[in-house]
């Protein structure tokens, strides 16, 4: 045993049970108040400033969208499909935002197939200086999504994957019912046009 553990034991010994007691009740605070601030969830505010933590190579901006549209994660459904295993296994749903996210607090986001397999993981800057971190978690049907990369109907990349009750009381709606009208685009956290994609190698 090293020697500042055998002093720290020895010190503990000499110590009355009330002293004890106290050392004993601020430990159990401190790791209630680690357990709290590991388990913040989501800060919407954080994009703007964000730090980049894991080596990722550039690729190829296949396109420049600004729009951000979204899908509920309850309606992915076949259990035995790498998206339901995925949400189910390595995802949170954050309570206050409604966005789905992994232990590094990259964002569910649908993709198309230039993205490679469900769980790969990006940085996308968009051209405000926001950095969203996003996991693969859905693909799009190529049927929607022609070229891999962009929706042919609406011309947008990201799609995040969410939990639409707890968003909409986040976010809210402006005239269609729709969390941010369907587009997170309209919030300043997540707005932009995507200059830069980055694809995490760890």
């Amino acid at each position: 045993m090293p020697d500042f553990l055998k002093q720290a034991a020895r010190l503990l010994k000499r110590l009355r049970p009330e002293a004890k007691a106290a050392l004993a009740g601020m430990a159990a605070a401190l790791l209630l108040l680690f357990l709290v601030l590991s388990n913040r969830g989501i800060n919407v505010k954080k994009f703007a400033n964000y730090r980049k933590m894991l080596g990722a190579e550039e690729i190829e901006v296949c396109a420049s969208s600004s729009g951000k549209t979204y899908e509920d994660y309850r309606m992915i459904t076949d259990e035995t499909s790498n998206q339901y295993r995925l949400i189910h296994s390595k995802l949170k749903v954050d309570k206050k935002t409604g966005f789905l996210y992994d232990k590094d607090g990259f964002l569910a986001v649908a993709l198309g197939y230039q993205f490679g397999p469900v769980g790969t993981r990006y940085y996308f800057t968009l051209d405000t200086g926001i950095v969203l971190p996003l996991i693969k978690t859905d693909e799009k049907d190529p049927k929607d999504a022609s070229d891999g990369c962009v929706v042919d109907i609406n011309g947008t990349v990201i799609e995040f994957v969410i939990d639409a009750d707890r968003a909409l009381k986040h976010f809210g709606t402006i005239t269609n019912g729709l969390v941010l009208d369907g587009n997170y685009n309209n919030s300043p956290d997540f707005a932009g046009s995507i200059v830069k994609i980055e694809r995490i190698l760890q």
